[in-house]
């Protein structure tokens, strides 16, 4: 069932590009020094990825999408927002830690009213009551943290049959935060088939969600290319929590 986050590579460039600039001036200020390269743009294990990208696509089309178009038509859709509301609820604690480790005690801190206000207000998370009081959603994880902490300066792209895309420093860090999310040992007593399960049905509503946006992915010159893109800028900007630095006028040849 992992096989949700399967190719949600075309719509993670829609979404952050409209989630991550909403009400942010994308000019106003970004550092203009020359940034680091996060991630590797010369794609090293491109032969691989390239095939596993072409097995997630016939997966997609097969089974993936089959199920998302039953879920979004059966569904109705308050009820899928409130699934999705519970699914993003569970996902504060470990942000929050990430954000402390990252030094960024504000989010931490934001991250835990949140939680509380939604597990407790908003019905266990069903209901986002924390957004409009002006406590954001933030998504934050051990990539990103290692990314911060300079370990991990730059890691490349990499896709994985039916789980998707990931980067190298995203696959490690994750592995890394599923040992210490405070969700289960806290919150929520399962073992690791039931940690599967909800992530499993994590990623399905993330999948669902954008769907349809996969025929735009299709309609691309090279959907590989679109897609690789859409997610180095989609890893880049929560790296650099929607302000990457801006690439210096030395940096292009206009020659």
């Amino acid at each position: 069932m992992k096989y949700i986050k399967v190719c949600t590579l075309s719509a993670l460039f829609l979404l952050s590009s409209s989630v991550l600039a909403k009400d942010v001036d994308p000019l106003a200020e970004l550092p203009t020094e020359k940034p680091i390269d996060v991630i590797n743009g010369q794609d090293p294990y491109e032969s691989f990825n390239r095939d596993m990208f072409e097995f997630n696509m016939s997966f997609d089309e097969n089974v993936g999408q089959p199920m998302a178009q039953a879920y979004n038509f059966y569904v109705p859709s308050p009820v899928r927002q409130g699934i999705d509301n519970f699914f993003n609820n569970l996902a504060v604690p470990l942000s929050s830690v990430n954000s402390f480790l990252q030094g960024n005690f504000e989010d931490g801190f934001s991250g835990i009213m949140r939680f509380v206000i939604n597990s407790t207000f908003g019905l266990f998370g069903i209901l986002d009551i924390a957004t409009p009081a002006g406590l954001e959603d933030k998504k934050e994880d051990f990539g990103q943290t290692m990314a911060k902490w300079g370990l991990w300066q730059q890691s490349n792209y990499l896709v994985l049959p039916i789980i998707g895309p990931y980067t190298t420093r995203e696959l490690v860090g994750g592995s890394v935060d599923s040992l210490y999310n405070p969700v289960y040992p806290y919150l929520i007593e399962a073992n690791d088939y039931g940690k599967l399960a909800i992530f499993a049905v994590d990623k399905f509503i993330d999948y669902a969600a954008v769907s349809k946006l996969f025929d735009e992915l299709k309609t691309q010159p090279d959907p590989y290319i679109f897609a690789r893109e859409s997610y180095i800028q989609y890893r880049t900007n929560l790296i650099y929590d929607g302000h990457p630095p801006r690439p210096s006028l030395d940096d292009f040849n206009f020659d």
